[in-house]
């Protein structure tokens, strides 16, 4: 369990607001932001989408859905 995951179950009365983080670009970069994202401990990989293709040719995109509480 990463660490976002910890910090939000102390706010389990809080109103939670559904957040995406969207990445594109190439094959190869998309992938290794996610990877660089979960070393940093941000999300798991296996919380993202599968990469499917995006409005460009040649880019993919994936996107991570989130719940986080909100003051």
């Amino acid at each position: 369990m990463n660490l976002l995951v910890n910090v939000f179950a102390f706010f389990p009365k809080q109103a939670k607001h559904l957040a995406k983080v969207l990445v594109i670009g190439s094959n190869k970069g998309v992938s290794c932001k996610i990877l660089t994202l979960y070393r940093l401990g941000f999300a798991e990989v296996s919380e993202w989408s599968l990469l499917s293709a995006a409005s460009n040719p040649g880019e993919v995109m994936s996107i991570l859905r989130r719940r986080i509480p909100i003051n």
